[in-house]
């Protein structure tokens, strides 16, 4: 039972004392929470400030040069809205101890803004009335559109003077000062006002209790509700209750109390609410009286069991129930590992404290020290920098808890500078090359990660042998190139940023051992890597491996008919096409019919022009390459190449085409025994083709054609390796094809139409070539001698 009532009073605790005031220096017009109750934003003489719940500190925020109301931003729980007097929309909030505002702002009118209310969905806006001394209206942003409202928005309200403004689902009320309410329904923006309300009303402060509930501060009239479905105004507590002249009200996040300030009284008043109806009680729980000379509060804000009460007066106070913890000094403030940071606090309620590493909340993060505190004590607690602590800012979060199971608490934090972290190197992050070893680094999560350095020697050594730098370089015995290396090296590097280092010049043969070792700014050093070996060796390409020297073949076109064709084929691109064309049917020997046309077969015609035609083909292939020294070096999956391909076509069954192609493979240099270096190797190639094609092409829109063909190569080609070595040369050879032509043009023939109309392509087809190809001579260094497997697009015209 005993527990239960602790319990129960700990639920119900009212905020029964001022634990905290600040000056504003103006008159304090709003004070909006987030709906995450992390921070309580203050509206005072057109600036805005922000007061952290978590660390208490008040943050001024800019959204706007004037602005003229806040309020809760329906999209962003821990952000809000800011209207401007210009007329437009800001939209700020806390991160990381900084206030952030967007760059785009809204106009929700052309006219001066006066104040701001929202629900879950809209940002309402009070306008000033464009007609002189007009009413002001009311304006909508739907923030789930991003849209301003314009069915039954701008609303015109009853009275010219507003007072204050909440927002429902459903409506939005403003009092006006007097005995004066009015309200707009959301969905439609009709307004209406009150039908009654008592003669010494001064309506003010209106607040939202629950999600339909509307209660009005009114002055000598006490504490109001406006009854939205009537339009009636009732009174709820008065001078009977004991209130004199109630400025401002609020009610606790789940409704359990009620505050009224008593600008008459000079007190707060706390009284309870009825759990069922949400309606405050006669039953008051308590006062708290406010400084003196204070003036009366205009606004409240609740927050975490906090009351943030703002006054005309610029006035701020926090009252609270709960323990008021508050941090004095925190020393370092940046700290290294292992280094001990003292914060000293103090307490006004008695109490068992904890320190807690990484807290958002009460009873978060983890616990890192403890102890008892007593009223008005200076506590001091020491707290270790160790591994649980991160790079950069740790938050450190003091709780007191009381007898009551209230807590309160403050914040601080300690920037954290640890060592880097160990760098991972293997086998696999150390090659070898000709003279020369290749150390790549993985990069690590360090925020002020300055260097790596890394240590090479012939003697082998340990990390355990250096817990703090490492060996100087020790060449291998008789090494020539000891005496110009610089080593140990040291690498500049970023967080997680990857590095790569080539040491030369190593003496081949000789075994060299290798481990790397973190820094940052502050001069801390990680620990040493493990330490990996390796021995520079000679490495080879596929041009060394084959005993390819480069150099360029000479073509053998020849005097036969093949010879005769692919001249044309090379020629074709620099002379007229129909001039080439006939010579290759004179080779061919092949007789002109009468007639050509593109619709019949045979073609029939009187002109060259009605039977010659042209192709171009893109295509893509993948080449099986035969030569063993190209596979060792580029591996054997994995070589494509890219082809265009153009030529004329006669009688739409021989075509003499010339194609141009590219190839390029990376791979590795390797050792005597076919082990793969760190030295990059690649392969370059521009092969040149020259074909002639014979297509089954006999019937009107034949959905498949097949073809063979014959060709002639000259490829030329480049390998280039690590330092800026190359060999280069030509290789010539013959191909043979086969595949066929699958036309495009039945499966859209309305299409195909339009195309033959306006570019005079008459037939398009996708190409499957299987060729076998012989490019260079197998006792005579490389060759590019494949089987090769290319799709394409071909469009005849």
């Amino acid at each position: 039972m005993l527990l239960m009532a602790l319990m129960a009073q700990a639920a119900f605790a009212w905020p029964n004392k001022i634990v905290h005031s600040e000056e504003l220096g103006a008159p304090v017009e709003d004070v909006v929470e987030s709906s995450d109750g992390e921070s309580v934003a203050v509206l005072a003489g057109g600036s805005v400030v922000v007061l952290s719940i978590d660390d208490w500190t008040v943050t001024l925020a800019n959204p706007c040069a004037d602005t003229a109301g806040i309020a809760r931003d329906p999209q962003n729980e821990s952000g809000y809205v800011a209207g401007c007097a210009d007329g437009s929309l800001a939209w700020f909030e806390a991160e990381g101890g900084q206030m952030v505002t967007t760059a785009s702002t809204v106009d929700v009118g052309d006219q001066t803004l006066l104040g701001l209310a929202s629900n879950q969905t809209f940002v309402f806006g009070l306008i000033e009335n464009p007609i002189r001394n007009g009413n002001p209206l009311i304006a909508a942003y739907n923030t789930e559109t991003a849209t301003v409202v314009t069915n039954g928005y701008p609303s015109y309200l009853w009275q010219r003077s507003v007072e204050d403004l909440e927002a429902s689902d459903l409506f939005v009320v403003a009092s006006h000062g007097g005995i004066n309410m009015s309200k707009v329904a959301v969905g439609t923006g009709a307004a209406s006002q009150q039908l009654n309300s008592p003669f010494d009303a001064e309506t003010s402060d209106v607040i939202l209790v629950g999600t339909r509930r509307f209660m009005v501060a009114a002055g000598e009239a006490g504490v109001l509700e406006f009854q939205t479905d009537s339009n009636g105004v009732v009174v709820l507590l008065s001078e009977g209750n004991g209130i004199e002249d109630a400025s401002a009200i609020v009610a606790s996040e789940s409704s359990e109390w009620f505050a009224i300030a008593d600008a008459g009284t000079q007190a707060v008043h706390f009284h309870t609410m009825d759990g069922a109806t949400g309606t405050p009680q006669a039953t008051r729980l308590g006062s708290v009286e406010l400084p003196e000379g204070a003036q009366a509060i205009r606004e409240f804000g609740v927050a975490d069991g906090y009351v943030v009460a703002g006054t005309d007066g610029g006035g701020l106070h926090l009252m609270t129930a709960r323990p008021w913890v508050e941090i004095t000094r925190s020393i370092p403030s940046n700290a290294l590992s292992g280094d001990e940071v003292t914060i000293t606090f103090t307490s006004d309620e008695p109490g068992r404290w904890t320190v807690r590493r990484g807290a958002t909340t009460n009873t978060g993060g983890t616990v890192v020290a403890t102890g008892d505190v007593a009223v008005g004590e200076t506590v001091s607690a020491t707290v270790t920098v160790d591994d649980g602590f991160s790079e950069g800012e740790n938050l450190l979060r003091v709780v007191v808890e009381d007898d009551d199971g209230q807590t309160g608490h403050d914040t601080t934090s300690v920037s954290v500078d640890n060592p880097p972290p160990k760098v991972r190197l293997t086998s696999r992050h150390v090659g070898f090359g000709d003279g020369r070893i290749v150390v790549d680094i993985d990069g690590i999560q360090d925020e002020d990660l300055s260097h790596y350095v890394v240590f090479v020697s012939s003697v082998p050594f340990s990390a355990e042998a250096y817990p703090t730098e490492g060996p100087d370089f020790e060449g291998a015995p008789n090494d020539p190139n000891a005496s110009v290396l610089k080593l140990p090296r040291r690498i500049a590097a970023d967080p997680n940023e990857e590095k790569t280092v080539t040491i030369q010049p190593l003496s081949n043969g000789a075994t060299y051992y290798v481990a790397v070792r973190a820094y940052d700014a502050a001069g801390q050093e990680g620990p040493m890597s493990d330490v990996v070996n390796e021995t520079p060796r000679e490495t080879y390409g596929a041009a060394d491996l084959a005993g390819e020297t480069g150099g360029y073949a000479c073509s053998a076109a020849g005097g036969s008919a093949g010879g005769l064709l692919a001249l044309c084929g090379l020629l074709m691109g620099a002379t007229r096409r129909r001039a080439c064309a006939l010579v290759g049917l004179g080779v061919l020997g092949v007789s002109l019919p009468a007639h050509a046309s593109d619709s019949e077969w045979p073609q029939s015609g009187n002109e060259l022009a009605d039977f010659l035609g042209g192709s171009f083909e893109a295509r893509y292939s993948s080449l099986e390459l035969a030569d063993e020294n190209l596979t060792q070096v580029f591996g054997s999956d994995g070589h494509n190449a890219l082809w265009l391909e153009v030529g004329p076509t006669f009688f739409e069954l021989v075509e003499l085409t010339g194609a141009l192609g590219y190839y390029s493979e990376t791979g590795s240099r390797v050792d005597a025994d076919g082990n793969k270096s760190a030295e990059d190797d690649t392969m370059l190639a521009i092969p040149l083709t020259v074909d002639a094609t014979f297509r089954l092409d006999v019937l009107p829109e034949q959905l498949i054609v097949p073809f063979v063909g014959i060709g002639y190569d000259y490829w030329l080609w480049q390998e280039s390796w690590t330092g800026g070595n190359k060999v280069q040369g030509a290789k010539k050879g013959t191909h043979t094809t086969m595949g066929a032509h699958l036309l495009l043009d039945l499966f859209q023939p309305q299409r195909a139409s339009r195309l033959q109309a306006s570019s005079g392509i008459t037939d398009t087809y996708v190409t499957v070539e299987y060729r076998q190809q012989t490019v260079g001579e197998a006792k005579n260094g490389l060759t590019f001698t494949a089987d090769v497997v290319s799709v394409g697009l071909k469009l005849d015209y």
